[in-house]
């Protein structure tokens, strides 16, 4: 009597959110954070494989007032401009102090024997992975979707950042089990405000054989 209400999303958003393979790969630049993200701000699962991201009631407009100002985000212009920078100036090449790696190494191990999901491969590429760069681009791949479902990106903005985060995740990683690694890092050795249950939805999602991330390899 005390579960959650579950959020019935309209058929017009389960409509738009059909890609061809060539658009739909780029979905899973942010996933696992819009997965967890939404879905706490909305009660909405399974947002993970949409670009259109939907809203009930008067959650957009908060997340408008509240959320995105903490970026500098307030109009089309500033979230154009935030967003191209951003992606400009991402650090690729730093790396998180030696202590910041422990503790990455200790919540991949909590989160995956709390999810029933085998640590090796995430542990073997923490071993490798010191820098943080996919923190900012799996953010940004959020923050993307959040735009342009609160109309401050056109789609085609929207596709060409996600293109443009793609392009660099395929850079500077050689699977997401990497990619996810250096999100992690960041989130434990940068000392941000920012929370989320990132590597939860990812390794849930990993264990979902339909997952975009399971369809979709980061490199061929």
């Amino acid at each position: 009597m005390f579960g959650r209400k579950s959020v019935a999303i309209p058929k017009e958003y389960e409509h738009f959110n059909q890609f061809s393979a060539e658009k739909e790969r780029l979905l899973c630049i942010g996933s696992s954070t819009t997965e967890c993200k939404h879905k706490v701000e909305t009660k909405v699962d399974g947002s993970n494989k949409a670009l259109k991201l939907y809203y009930p009631k008067n959650r957009g407009a908060k997340v408008m007032k509240y959320w995105l100002p903490m970026f500098g985000i307030n109009d089309s212009y500033s979230a154009s401009q935030v967003i191209s920078s951003w992606i400009e100036v991402n650090d690729y090449y730093s790396v998180i102090a030696a202590g910041d790696c422990s503790s990455v190494l200790r919540e991949i191990t909590k989160t995956c024997q709390k999810n029933d999901y085998d640590e090796a491969e995430l542990l073997a590429s923490a071993g490798k992975i010191k820098t943080y760069g996919a923190f900012d681009i799996e953010r940004l791949g959020y923050l993307v979707r959040v735009c342009f479902s609160l109309d401050l990106l056109s789609e085609q903005q929207a596709w060409d950042f996600l293109e443009q985060l793609w392009d660099a995740a395929v850079l500077h990683y050689d699977n997401w089990d990497d990619y996810i690694v250096s999100f992690v890092n960041g989130q434990e050795g940068l000392g941000t405000n920012w929370y989320s249950d990132t590597l939860v939805s990812y390794v849930q999602l990993k264990k979902d054989t339909s997952s975009l991330l399971n369809k979709y390899q980061l490199k061929e």
